[in-house]
């Protein structure tokens, strides 16, 4: 165990990486953090300032300088931004001036902090720098990955709070993080324990702090293989578990609650890095040549193309969500995340063209992945006619898969199914196939909104000719969706059926603009209540939940809208058309 922790230790990079984990673990091993990272301010040397104890019980000052890797001597001098000149700007600079008055009695440990070792070539430096200015004020330390590793073993993945099972579940994550699905299954009971574990306000903090590092380091493990799928997927997982540890604290001022709210913010942060390195890396070089992505997937069956088409294309959209909703907290922003927000819209678009695949989903819950997109790409007000392009075309494409009986989308989650459809023409297995739909009425509102009655008109005849008894709905969140949205424990939320595809499709925009306006559980939700909307996306891909109107209705039935994204309140009223039924789930 301590092998793998101090592999991870050595692989962090300082910014966001080294300097944000060292925080946690600091506050678990009973410091006081008294100053964190910050980007954009002069920093006088010191990455981290602690107050704590040392090893004989005496209260001292920690400075911390943090460096990523081994210190060699490049690193050691020779620049402003080496070692020792962060060392010379915290004894000239920093103790003089910047310590807090309550601490500047106390004796001050300057802790050279580094993810490796100090190789042989810096070591005399080292060590003479730091005998000419110890004085009887000031000592220093040296913590290396050795150090880092045995302190989050004796802290904060101690034994007895990580104990055999839950580390060995722990460790065959990580060991089979290139085996993705078998990663995702042991984190999960690793999360699943740590939870169950919490009895008071302090087991949550903790427990926080050690889903946060776990997953800092599979996070590690797999990009240094580089194979991001499992961390992505596990970092889902952990922000919806850390958003159901933190709900009973919001809105508190306590220590411990200010400590959560940090734990989630560290995760969302994380999420979002993995989510832009995935991209970035996988998905961006290749979107602008056809069939790149596609060919990629090193499949010999449609099924598999088509399924990690879609789970792409909701990433992109939900790292776009999330890019959002950090620009929109204030404070300093990113002078390049305009652009960045417009990049990802513009990759996303140019992957759909690139890849004809995805041009119609093959299962009806895709919806999902289609409706996350769009909600995205037009926020950007550049995509509308290719968004219009790319709707049009499925329609049409829908109506062709139907009537030629070919790849349709359908209702099924098995893989055997999936590869076996369609098995036959018949309306009995027509009907099957297709029970219920969320894909339909999604796309039927979209192109209402762009007054494309040539693809309405396609759907209303599908649904006529070959889809009778198939139930168009849409899901929305019910009064007990709070309880199990973040868990996926319970079945949960209302479905909203009998939807209207005919016509111009005023009356289904009308129908559900109503539903919206009279629905109580959208905005009940905690995320939503407190500006985290998010991680509702979020705990809707993650466990196959339809996309609630709230989000894009106000989009496409402006300058009226009901609820959005910023808005804090839904208007009270009854709808007129739909039909409301309980739904214990997804709405198929």
């Amino acid at each position: 165990m301590k092998l793998l922790i101090r592999d991870y230790v050595a692989s962090l990079k300082e910014r966001q990486e080294l300097d944000a984990i060292l925080p946690d673990l600091l506050s678990e091993l009973g410091f006081h953090v008294i100053s964190r990272p910050g980007r954009g301010t002069a920093q006088r040397g010191v990455d981290v300032a602690a107050v704590g104890k040392d090893s004989r019980g005496k209260q001292k000052v920690y400075l911390f300088t943090i460096k990523p890797g081994d210190l060699t001597r490049q690193e050691w001098d020779g620049t402003s931004q080496k070692v020792r000149s962060s060392l010379n700007e915290i004894i000239d600079e920093y103790i003089p001036t910047r310590i807090p008055a309550a601490y500047r009695k106390l004796k001050v440990v300057i802790v050279l902090c580094f993810g490796g070792d100090v190789h042989e070539s810096a070591r005399s430096l080292v060590t003479q720098f730091t005998r000419r200015h110890t004085t009887r004020s000031i000592s220093f330390e040296e913590w290396n990955g050795d150090k880092i590793a045995e302190l989050l073993l004796t802290g904060v993945l101690r034994e007895e709070l990580l104990p055999k099972p839950l580390r060995s579940s722990f460790q065959k994550a990580v060991a089979m993080v290139d085996q993705p699905d078998i990663a995702y299954e042991h984190f999960a009971l690793l999360l699943a324990a740590l939870r169950n574990g919490i009895t008071t306000g302090k087991d949550a903090v903790r427990v926080s702090r050690q889903m946060y590092i776990c997953l800092w380091v599979l996070f590690v493990w797999a990009r240094d293989i580089d194979n991001l799928d499992a961390p992505y997927r596990c970092s889902e997982l952990v922000l919806l578990n850390l958003w159901e540890i933190v709900k009973p604290s919001i809105g508190k001022g306590t220590v411990q609650a200010r400590s959560q709210v940090a734990v989630v913010q560290h995760t969302i942060n994380l999420h979002i890095q993995i989510g832009t390195l995935l991209i970035e890396r996988k998905i961006f070089p290749h979107v602008d040549r056809r069939n790149a992505l596609s060919a990629a997937v090193a499949t010999r069956t449609h099924v598999d193309i088509n399924l990690k088409m879609f789970d792409m294309l909701g990433r992109i959209a939900m790292t776009g969500h999330w890019m959002v909703w950090v620009s929109s907290l204030g404070g300093p922003i990113d002078p390049d995340l305009p652009r960045a927000l417009d990049r990802i819209a513009q990759a996303g678009m140019q992957m759909i063209q690139n890849n004809p695949a995805l041009f119609l989903p093959l299962k009806d819950e895709q919806a999902i992945e289609v409706a996350l997109f769009l909600m995205y790409a037009v926020r950007t007000g550049a995509l509308d006619r290719d968004i219009h392009a790319w709707l049009h075309e499925m329609a049409q494409r829908f109506q062709l898969a139907v009537h030629f009986n070919s790849r349709y989308p359908c209702r099924f989650a098995d893989y055997e199914d999936l590869i076996e459809h369609p098995k036959d023409g018949s309306d009995e297995y027509r009907n099957d196939a297709l029970a219920g739909s969320i894909l339909i009425p999604l796309l039927a509102a979209w192109l209402a909104a762009a007054k494309d009655r040539v693809a309405l008109d396609r759907l209303t005849a599908l649904k006529a000719d070959y889809f009778k008894d198939c139930t168009l709905q849409l899901w929305l969140p019910g009064r007990e969706s709070e309880n199990h949205l973040y868990l996926n424990d319970e079945m949960h939320g209302d479905a909203l059926t009998d939807l209207p595809v005919e016509g111009d499709g005023a009356e289904l925009l009308q129908s559900i603009v109503e539903a919206c306006e009279a629905n109580e559980g959208f905005m009940a939700l905690s995320a939503n209540r407190t500006g985290y909307w998010p991680v509702v996306l979020t705990a809707c891909r993650h466990y196959r939940l339809p996309i609630p109107p709230q989000f894009w209705i106000a989009t496409l039935t402006a300058p009226e809208p009901t609820v959005s994204t910023e808005t804090s309140a839904a208007p009270d009223a009854k709808p007129r058309s739909g039909r409301r039924t309980s739904s214990k789930g997804s709405s198929e």
